[in-house]
């Protein structure tokens, strides 16, 4: 049944949990009977778009009064998109700080911003307190009187207390995750032969702590092997890192995987070894395919999700000792996994939460 239109406004579909979060929930939303556009800043696709959404390309160019020359544009392609639909939309979510700068003085009683990322790590870490005040007036003057849905509590609170950001509503509603869809992928033919092994999901940048990891399984010294899931700048630091540590037997670099759920799935340990997280939902899916994970207390979001009585399997961030120890009595000996933890994650929950804004 048809009950309205709905607007997502992202950067791009690049490869990112951002991105795979505005996909999921495009989804959700058509699920429970509503169209779906959604318009991408950037002409970079790296998801298959599905055909229930209309995907629109705004294709931002960097040039002179970029900002306000694509504005101008954007909000021209909302309405032209809103007169063809031949109905105003009934909510719009705005991803990513680009989009928000272009569409923050867009007219609408039901637009909010959604912030998926810790701005602490992300924009003010190793800078000096003058290029912090700045960044922050910055990011004040991009999210100050706005409606910002943020993906962790956490977020929210480093939003209001550090970051000073003053805004017109602010509340958590957690990822979407399609818990179905993960479970029904997780059966395709796993990309590797191994059958005992501990997994790590996730881009190969300085903020995942890939050294932590490599280093904590050195020292846990036990008889599996670690395959890192992911790609990108740091790959060839993690080589020089596992030649060093003499582990080229031990650790299986698959690189990006387009569906990494078999390899979780089959995985007897998922571990997170992040310095920081916007929300760390790689956690969630290894708890939804009944794979133990354990992860560093960073912020934010670990603590989240791992919470109540999984918080016995969160470890302090950097700590190479505690950590190895937490991957052996884990992988050891595996945990009972309490659904009710996770619940909340799940796409159809999610979904409602929305429906509550909209109505």
């Amino acid at each position: 049944m048809y009950k309205g239109n709905i607007l997502l406004v992202i950067d791009s579909l690049g490869i990112g949990g951002a991105e795979k979060v505005t996909l999921t929930l495009a989804k959700g939303f058509y699920q429970k009977g509503y169209k779906v556009d959604l318009i991408i800043c950037d002409n970079i696709i790296g998801f298959e778009v599905p055909n229930y959404i209309n995907l629109h390309i705004l294709d931002f160019k960097k040039s002179f009064l970029d900002y306000f020359r694509y504005s101008r544009k954007l909000h021209k392609m909302v309405d032209d998109i809103k007169e063809q639909n031949g109905r105003s939309f009934d909510l719009i979510l705005v991803h990513l700080q680009k989009a928000t700068r272009l569409m923050k003085n867009y007219k609408h009683k039901n637009i909010y911003y959604y912030i998926h990322s810790n701005f602490t790590q992300s924009s003010l870490k190793d800078k000096t307190k003058i290029k912090q005040f700045f960044r922050k007036r910055k990011l004040q003057k991009i999210y100050n009187n706005l409606k910002i849905i943020t993906v962790s509590e956490g977020i929210k609170e480093d939003l209001i207390k550090v970051i000073k950001i003053k805004p017109k509503s602010i509340q958590t509603i957690y990822n979407p995750i399609d818990f179905e869809e993960i479970k029904k992928f997780s059966l395709e033919k796993s990309p590797i032969n191994e059958k005992d092994y501990i997994v790590h999901v996730g881009r190969f940048v300085k903020q995942k702590r890939h050294d932590i990891l490599l280093k904590a399984f050195k020292l846990a010294n036990l008889d599996t092997k670690l395959v890192l899931v992911g790609d990108g700048e740091e790959k060839e630091n993690i080589k020089n890192l596992i030649k060093e540590l003499n582990l080229e037997d031990k650790v299986i670099l698959t690189g990006f995987l387009q569906n990494p759920y078999p390899v979780i799935k089959n995985a007897k340990l998922l571990v997170l070894s992040s310095e920081y997280e916007g929300f760390g939902i790689v956690l969630v899916e290894a708890l939804v395919l009944n794979t133990c994970a354990i992860s560093t207390n960073c912020p934010f979001g670990p603590n989240e999700i791992l919470s109540n009585d999984l918080n016995k399997y969160l470890v302090e961030v950097n700590n190479i000792d505690k950590l190895s120890l937490l991957i052996k009595n884990v992988y050891k000996k595996r945990y009972i996994i309490n659904y009710n933890n996770i619940k909340k994650f799940n796409l159809e929950y999610v979904g409602g939460k929305y429906e509550k804004i909209i109505n």
